[in-house]
This record gives C-alpha cells, structure tokens and sequence, in this order.
C-alpha cells in the first residue's frame, strides 16, 4: 500500500460527497417550486445531474482501482466519511441546518474512521 492510493481513497469519498451535493442541488433547482414535483427531464437535462452522474462514475473506476491495493476491511470504513462530509457540505453550501447532535455524530464518524484505518 502507497500514499497514492490512500489519495485516491479520499479523491473516492470527495467525488461521493460533490456526487451527492450536486445531485441535491439539481433535485431542488429542477423543481418548479420546492413542494413541488421535480420534472424528470428537467433534472436529466441539468448540468448538476451530469455532474453527479460524472463523479459516480469516476469514483466507482477509483474504488475499483483502490480495492486492488487496500484490504476491503480498512477502505471501506473510509467510505464513512461521506457521512461525515455531505452534512459539513450540505450546510455550507446548500444552506441546510445542522444541529449539535449531528455535529457530534460527525465527529464520532471521523474518529472511527481513524481508528479503523491506524
């Protein structure tokens, strides 16, 4: 096991974590107004769909790649991350309210994550 594929690990959990967000975001603009029904064709034809659609298919190439190098037991904890990282995300760039409890999940999140790898 190199660093390089550790980066690619993470550049994994980066491209679901801006997969997810994007996929949000095109969800919520898609949508004529916010209670109501998103038009498919509308999301099919957003650029935020093709980004989601983009990433997921990059970090699956990478995970395939990674899964070569790192036992499973240990990458796949990592994937965790996104669990931590699409909350951080979601507040700051989607403007979505996270509370304490969530905050210290995330760091329950991080910290198993660091354990599971070490």
């Amino acid at each position: 096991m190199n660093i390089l594929t550790w980066l690619l690990l993470l550049i994994v959990v980066l491209f679901g974590t801006t997969a997810n967000i994007s996929l949000k975001y095109g969800l919520h603009i898609s949508s004529p107004t916010k209670e109501g029904s998103t038009s498919i064709i509308n999301l099919l034809l957003s650029r935020y769909f093709w980004i989601w659609f983009i990433c997921y298919a990059f970090m699956t190439i990478l995970w395939l790649y990674v899964l070569r190098t790192i036992p499973l037991s240990q990458a796949f904890p990592v994937l965790g991350l996104m669990y931590a990282l699409i909350p951080i995300a979601s507040h700051y760039l989607l403007k979505e309210r996270v509370v304490l409890s969530q905050w210290i999940g995330i760091s329950i999140i991080i910290t198993g994550v660091v354990l599971v790898v070490n």
